[in-house]
């Protein structure tokens, strides 16, 4: 069977990607289990939805969710401190989602949940 193999590497070409792309760590990694917490800037931010986008594109959507991702437009229900969550955790094993937490810094991964929730009404 060709699946698991071809969502191993999937994965980690995305991980490799997302490396590729912030070559060197943030000083401040967001670290795995702490609670998010509130935001630390607005959400609605123009320029930090811009930068969620940029980074989204350049690590999430070749290898995972797609330019136009679909699981995130139009929809509605998700809390802001659980998508951060999950992109810094990963899906734990309900999905294939590996964790980012020591990829990108508190502020990286927040303007990611800005990006995804200016795709969603929530």
């Amino acid at each position: 069977m060709k699946t698991p193999t071809f969502i191993f590497v999937a994965l980690m070409s995305c991980m490799a990607s997302a490396m590729a792309f912030n070559a060197v760590l943030p000083d401040k990694a967001a670290e795995p289990g702490a609670s998010a917490g509130p935001a630390p800037f607005d959400l609605r931010d123009p320029a930090r939805i811009q930068a969620g986008m940029a980074r989204f594109q350049s690590t999430c959507a070749d290898y995972c969710h797609g330019h136009k991702p679909a699981l995130f437009i139009d929809r509605d229900g998700l809390e802001a401190e659980y998508v951060f969550n999950t992109i810094r955790d990963g899906g734990k094993g309900a999905t294939p989602m590996p964790p980012w937490g020591e990829v990108f810094s508190q502020d990286e991964i927040w303007e990611l949940v800005a990006y995804i929730r200016s795709l969603g009404k929530w």
